[in-house]
């Protein structure tokens, strides 16, 4: 039963990557052509914002999109490559994607498409939707879309536990039980520490976000910006779970 749960939830990430991805190659697709074309109505479906309101024919007109429409006149209809960003705004999800179409010549540049996706709204343009950017750091990108959220599990792992600054101590924990915690701290209960052996991982609660810490052998970490509830309840979880990539998506720096 566990290898079958195990391949239905392989199958199951790989689809919903799949069909994110098909939905930010169509939605860039249509943009690319509304440009092309210079249809407003095509253009305008996926805008956001007050930018709608500022779509006619003269928007082509403009000096900066004349620019970019060189580059889409050229374009061959293929997709080079999708890249993905995860992120935070006032609590809210935010995803972007970087849709690279074409290249630019006689340098290390990249056309491509901008999307973002604010709380699972829907994939529309990021700004103008058109920009240009270092291959090399296009390539840095994520390859897949991540939801950023990670599943709360009642599976107790004796090798953790938890303290918070109201004295409470908690063994044979579950996610769910830090997830719990976290709810708990305000500006008496401000912290929470998740420890492993010898190692842990800390953080402290404000109103403008959490300071987060760990040790691992012997070295202590801080991150270099303040974390949204949301980034740092799933840090939290992921080092629980014990993904070795728990730390990549944050900044740090050595105290």
């Amino acid at each position: 039963m566990k290898k079958i749960t195990l391949i239905s939830a392989i199958a199951l990430m790989i689809s919903t990557n799949l069909f994110a991805q098909n939905q930010v190659e169509n939605v860039a697709k249509e943009i690319l052509k509304a440009y092309k074309t210079k249809d407003v109505e095509l253009l305008k479906k996926h805008a956001s914002g007050i930018l709608k309101l500022t779509i006619s024919k003269s928007y082509f007109e403009d000096d900066n999109i004349r620019k970019d429409l060189k580059a889409v006149e050229s374009w061959d209809g293929k997709i080079k490559g999708i890249g993905y960003k995860t992120g935070s705004i006032a609590g809210k999800q935010i995803k972007t994607a970087s849709v690279y179409f074409a290249d630019i010549p006689n340098s290390d540049d990249i056309y491509e498409v901008l999307l973002s996706n604010y709380d699972n709204q829907g994939w529309v343009m990021f700004g103008e939707g058109l920009a240009t950017e270092k291959k090399a750091d296009f390539e840095k990108l994520s390859k897949t879309v991540s939801s950023d959220t990670i599943p709360e599990t009642t599976k107790v792992n004796k090798e953790f536990s938890v303290e918070t600054a109201n004295g409470d101590t908690f063994n044979n924990i579950t996610s769910k039980k830090i997830t719990e915690c976290f709810n708990k701290l305000d500006d008496d209960n401000f912290f929470i520490i998740l420890n492993h052996k010898d190692n842990f991982l800390q953080a402290a609660y404000s109103d403008k976000g959490y300071t987060v810490e760990y040790k691992e052998n012997g070295i202590q970490y801080t991150a270099k910006d303040l974390l949204s509830k949301e980034k740092t309840i799933n840090l939290f979880i992921k080092y629980f779970n014990t993904d070795k990539n728990w730390n990549k998506d944050t900044e740090w720096e050595k105290q």
